[in-house]
């Protein structure tokens, strides 16, 4: 697994503040107006006492104002700004060479971060590390102010680059409190200038009625926000409600769908089913009837099937199962039904067709059937269907009685030997198995 980058887990850290401070805007405002305000109490309270500044108060050195340029050229990280820098940089060094300690402080600097911003990590550490022998010339409050204190920053991010996270964490602290050095040094100052300017009795007297004020705002701001977030949550908690009930009812549903359609069909082939044949085959019929159109149905069996199952196995059984219900749903138009009967045994039902366009369509079933090549199973022998065809004016109106005829038809094609197809009639009714 890939370490994480000190960058990475600064950015989770803020990320992780700036998140709560929005869950509760308010409450994180009322503290630290009130953490601000205790400041400035104790620096009030302490007036008889002037602040003791942390920074020093030796004289800061003087800096060449190109260099401050070129290094707030150079933090912007362009490409064209930094060929500049280098150009710039390389002629200010050779016209000038006497440097205070705080301008070679920052040239050091600059050269590191151009490495830095290179991808040179190793050689803007080298730079860097130049900067440390400057420190003790340079006055302790100016090596808090931001521009020095970045050297610091950069070594964090160099080292991180690098995979040195121990010394990437220590000058990211180095950094870091530098930085809360610099502030409390500036705060200090202000501070003492306030004291200075305002009255030290009347500024506490205010800022103890401020702080009571506050405070009394503070605990109503938490009592609202523990109200509105008590509100969020149970809004939350309905809305997850709300979702997961509708989940379970849609996949209720899908499953309930699922189950209809499984019951309404053949799992081997995907064919209607028995059922669902006899309920399709009675609406066809009562439709036929009441609007008088023609209406005829097929009825197929596999030669010789037994013989399949005992010769190659019932795999293979099965397979010949599935491939005639693809050609049984091939030839039979859109509007047709092409369902397994059971066994070796399919159906078909031809609304609006009569017993000659049906005995066609059975026809170039049986010849598919035929001239099927069944190699691919290692079959030798060539397999064939026996279709008996019944037409709904040649019985009485109703789908028993119509696939009754056709099963009649059926099995007097397999007694005049097989592979034919052979339409209800007369001949074929006095017909017993």
């Amino acid at each position: 697994m890939k370490p994480c980058s000190f960058s990475h887990i600064s950015l989770w850290v803020f990320v992780g503040f700036y998140l709560a401070s929005l869950a509760f805007p308010s409450v994180v405002q009322a503290y630290s107006a009130d953490d601000e305000l205790a400041a400035q109490n104790n620096n009030s309270v302490k007036a008889s006492a002037e602040p003791e500044n942390i920074l020093n108060n030796k004289v800061p050195l003087p800096i060449n104002a190109r260099i401050l340029s070129l290094l707030s050229l150079v933090q912007q990280n362009d490409q064209k700004n930094t060929v500049q820098v280098t150009g710039v940089l390389l002629q200010l060094e050779e016209i000038n060479s006497t440097f205070n300690a705080a301008e070679q402080y920052l040239i050091f600097l600059i050269h590191g971060l151009i490495e830095h911003h290179a991808q040179q990590d190793k050689q803007a550490i080298a730079w860097l590390e130049k900067t440390l022998n400057l420190r003790d010339e340079i006055p302790e409050k100016q090596l808090y102010l931001p521009e020095f204190s970045e050297v610091n920053l950069i070594f964090a991010r160099s080292f991180s680059a690098l995979g040195d996270f121990k010394q990437a964490f220590d000058y990211k602290k180095k950094y870091i409190r530098n930085g809360y050095q610099y502030f409390e040094g500036t705060r200090a100052d202000k501070v003492k200038e306030l004291n200075i300017t305002y009255a030290t009795d009347q500024k506490i007297k205010q800022n103890e009625l401020l702080a009571n004020q506050n405070k009394i705002k503070r605990l109503k701001i938490i009592a609202a926000e523990n109200k509105k977030f008590a509100q969020q949550r149970n809004i939350l908690i309905l809305v997850i409600t709300v979702i997961v009930f509708f989940i379970l009812l849609l996949r209720q549903i899908k499953v309930r769908k699922k189950l209809k359609y499984l019951a309404k069909v053949d799992s081997l082939t995907n064919l209607y089913n028995r059922r669902t044949l006899f309920e399709k085959g009675a609406e066809s019929v009562d439709i036929a009837v009441n609007e008088k159109q023609s209406l005829s149905v097929i009825l197929l069996d596999i030669d010789f099937f037994k013989n399949i199952n005992d010769n190659y196995g019932h795999d293979i059984g099965d397979e010949v199962i599935i491939i005639i219900a693809e050609l049984g749903s091939e030839t039979m138009r859109s509007r047709d039904l092409f369902a397994r009967l059971g066994g070796e045994e399919f159906a078909g039902i031809l609304p609006g067709v009569g017993c000659a366009e049906a005995k066609a369509i059975a026809e170039r079933l049986r010849e598919k059937v035929a001239s099927k090549d069944w190699s691919e199973f290692n079959i030798k022998e060539q397999l064939t269907v026996c279709i008996g065809v019944a037409c709904l004016e040649q019985v009485e109106p109703n789908f028993d009685a119509l696939l009754n005829a056709a099963d009649i038809a059926m099995y007097y094609a397999k007694a005049n030997g097989r592979n034919r197809v052979y339409q209800f009639n007369d001949e074929s009714q006095n017909y017993n198995d």
